[in-house]
């Protein structure tokens, strides 16, 4: 009987088994088929998640700055943003300096804004021999290696010659990238800010503050809009004085240098020396007028003072004659 009984027990609990494993199966391709149908669904019919909901997902600004193509001016870690300085000093004869100055200065005009500008120019002369002309042009590249090739040879055909040159830069690249997060920054902050001002009702002051904040970042934001374009501008347009120099004043040293400059300083001494005789004359000469005849005087009488005395005493000591 307990044979029968357990033997029982065992079909019973073999076949809840089945029944349970057929369920889940039937469960899990139940459950297949509905993520198969809903992948379907999405892949048709795609949905987009907002940034505000979906953790991680970069915000507007960042969408639309990767949708936007790359600006060739934007520092890349390969290639350092430099502001190149070029200085050039060129010897001329007197007659030409002025000739070649305008020239080149014409020739910064004729290329456009666009390529070169001319930023400032100055002369100065000093007697006929001695002249100076600086011109400072900001140009591209392309327009200054053009010039800076040429000039060596305009320089010769004025019976000139560049006596020096020198360049220099700037990396401005950390400066660049600087710029760029921190206006990438301020204008993600201005975005909010103006949300916030058109979504949300406050009071007045809350609406006040939230004016004045956006007011100050967007300041900001100018400022540094303007900053950028200044430095991308020193980086597309290098920058290039050159002075025209009259070669009088340039003239190498000779063998009779030091004999010239010694007599030049002889000659220079002696003059000083002259000069202040000069001076000390003219400032005593109204003295020497006014007090002049005023001490003649008085010597004047003192000498006939002087004469009387010794005329009296001659008298008093003559020896008197007896016979009378």
């Amino acid at each position: 009987m307990r044979r029968s009984t357990s033997s029982g027990f065992v079909v019973l609990a073999g076949i809840a088994v089945a029944v349970s494993l057929t369920a889940c199966q039937d469960f899990s391709s139940a459950v297949s088929e509905d993520s198969a149908e809903a992948a379907a669904e999405m892949a048709e019919y795609p949905t987009a998640v907002p940034s505000e909901i979906a953790p991680g997902a970069p915000d507007a600004d960042a969408q639309s700055e990767r949708s936007l193509p790359a600006d060739d001016s934007a520092p890349t870690a390969s290639l350092p943003q430099l502001a190149y300085s070029y200085d050039y000093l060129v010897a001329l004869p007197t007659r030409s300096v002025r000739r070649l100055a305008a020239s080149h200065e014409q020739a910064c005009v004729q290329a456009g804004p666009q390529r070169c500008q001319l930023i400032g120019s100055s002369n100065e002369q000093a007697g006929e021999d001695s002249q100076t002309v600086r011109l400072e042009l900001r140009a591209t590249p392309d327009w200054l290696t053009a010039f800076r090739n040429g000039l060596a040879a305009e320089a010769e055909a004025a019976d000139g010659e560049v006596v020096r040159s020198s360049t220099q830069s700037e990396d401005l690249t950390r400066a660049l990238i600087d710029t760029e997060a921190h206006l990438r920054a301020k204008t993600a902050l201005r975005d909010r800010l103006q949300t916030m001002l058109a979504t949300r009702d406050g009071n007045l002051q809350t609406v006040l503050e939230v004016e004045r904040e956006l007011a100050r970042v967007q300041g900001e934001i100018d400022s540094a809009t303007s900053t950028l374009q200044a430095m991308r501008a020193r980086v597309a347009m290098s920058h290039l004085t050159i002075t025209y120099q009259s070669r009088s004043v340039l003239a190498p040293d000779s063998a009779t240098a030091p004999l010239e400059s010694a007599l030049t300083g002889a000659l220079g001494l002696f003059m000083m020396g002259l000069a202040a005789i000069v001076s000390v004359l003219a400032f005593s000469l109204p003295f020497l007028l006014v007090i002049g005849p005023i001490v003649w005087l008085i010597m004047r009488t003192l000498r006939r003072r002087k004469a009387r005395r010794s005329a009296a005493q001659a008298v008093r000591q003559a020896p008197v004659d007896v016979g009378e």
